[in-house]
């Protein structure tokens, strides 16, 4: 009865349907209505003290290097390979005008990054900053247990396997080799513990950015005089009705998490409270500042890379990237196009790693369940970069939204310190 229920596909249509109840319209309005809530209570923070958010971000990344660090750690986790193939799916759903409405989604994620940034350094991670709002613990492992399982899916196999597919069209090269590989690096960095997490992701995260910008800009310089009419026809076709259907999707659905087959997480994570448990490790007294770093994420995962992805497509007139790099450049653009997938699968990888396994720590207090943990998680790199996974994009999808719920409720409840942190704060 067991191969039957699986063979037929039925277990895969019951998780799907739960993945529809979880990222129905209670989530998306308590999302866009707790980003809503945030950015006009904090008199447009991210607009009205933009000087202040770069100051404090790009401007003392060498006074600040375990801040960058985090921020790195974190920008590494929420990039991933979605923002190079993910993009084409919002343009596909709803047309051009697509792309306005991620970029709303992200405005109105800034200051929920910024929320939880900053109480990962008042308060911990989001468990913490959970178990301070309910008062008790339920919630905060709930969160934790979500983010274990959370991270073994979207933020492991189906990274792995996105990087594997594009070295197997273009190279014929075995999956199980790129998923080795992350496998590998990742373990080694995993066992010299925190920092060299945040070391790494420091050094990794601006090699993959600068890589993929500069192959991006070269490819619009190509096809320089299409970039204005494409951008032209963001906002021309951004209110018709198909173009804000597909623009949601583009805000709640990361091909990162499911390569092109059903629902996801944000392009940026901005909600569920994962990339506290980075900013946590920062070493910075100051929430505001490192709230701050929540913001400049958000802008650079979708503000910027997924607004050039999105350039280059619509600029091009294909309907990939990958089409777009291989017929720029042929082979070269193989190349590139491989190497780009594979730092950004490495940098997710690296970590959501750190996250679950930090989670894990949280539930249990246990050492030997953490290196359990890191094996095991290492273990289904390497299967995931091989393997056929709607029901790990289905199970992903629901522990995601699942994040989302207890996380942004205790933002909710503890919002008026988040307020005054904003409010209050004077620039120097």
């Amino acid at each position: 009865m067991k191969r039957r229920f699986f063979k037929t596909g039925k277990l895969f249509l019951f998780l799907e349907k739960i993945s529809d109840i979880v990222w129905g319209p209670a989530l998306l309005v308590l999302v866009l209505g707790t980003g809503f809530y945030l950015t006009a209570a904090s008199g447009f923070f991210p607009i009205r003290r933009a000087v202040f958010v770069f100051r404090s971000t790009f401007g003392k990344i060498f006074r600040s290097k375990n801040a960058f660090c985090a921020a790195a750690t974190a920008l590494g986790a929420t990039v991933g390979t979605g923002n190079i193939i993910g993009v084409s799916s919002a343009i596909a759903l709803g047309g051009a005008g697509a792309v306005f409405w991620m970029w709303v989604g992200a405005f109105l994620g800034m200051m929920l990054k910024f929320a939880e940034a900053a109480f990962a350094v008042r308060y911990g991670g989001a468990m913490r900053y959970i178990e301070k709002a309910f008062g008790g613990g339920f919630f905060a492992v709930l969160w934790c247990a979500c983010c274990v399982l959370a991270s073994f899916g979207g933020g492991n196999m189906i990274q792995t396997n996105a990087a594997g597919a594009v070295f197997e069209k273009s190279f014929g090269f075995s999956p199980v080799i790129i998923g080795g590989a992350v496998a590998v690096i990742t373990m080694l960095v995993l066992f010299c513990g925190a920092k060299a997490v945040l070391k790494t992701s420091s050094v990794l995260v601006p090699v993959m950015a600068v890589v993929y910008v500069f192959g991006c800009f070269t490819v619009l310089f190509i096809f320089r005089e299409n970039v204005l009419p494409a951008f032209r026809s963001i906002f021309e076709s951004a209110f018709e009705p198909l173009s804000i259907s597909g623009g949601i999707s583009g805000i709640f659905l990361s091909e990162s998490l499911r390569t092109g087959i059903a629902k996801g997480t944000f392009t940026h994570e901005a909600g569920m409270g994962s990339a506290s448990l980075a900013h946590s490790e920062s070493g910075e007294n100051d929430p505001a500042i490192q709230g701050c770093w929540g913001i400049v994420e958000v802008f650079i995962d979708t503000i910027f890379v997924c607004s050039l992805t999105a350039l280059v497509i619509l600029s091009a007139g294909k309907p990939s990237a990958e089409e777009i790099f291989s017929s720029c450049f042929g082979r070269s653009g193989d190349y590139f196009l491989s190497v780009s997938m594979f730092l950004f699968a490495l940098a997710a990888v690296i970590g959501w790693a750190f996250y679950g396994e930090k989670a894990l720590s949280f539930i249990t207090k246990s050492k030997a369940a953490a290196n359990f943990y890191r094996i095991l998680f290492c273990l289904c790199a390497i299967i995931g970069s091989a393997a056929k996974l709607p029901l790990i994009w289905s199970i992903t999808d629901i522990f995601n939204g699942l994040m989302i719920f207890p996380n942004l409720l205790a933002i909710i409840i503890l919002s008026p310190e988040i307020l005054k942190i904003a409010r209050k704060k004077k620039e120097r």
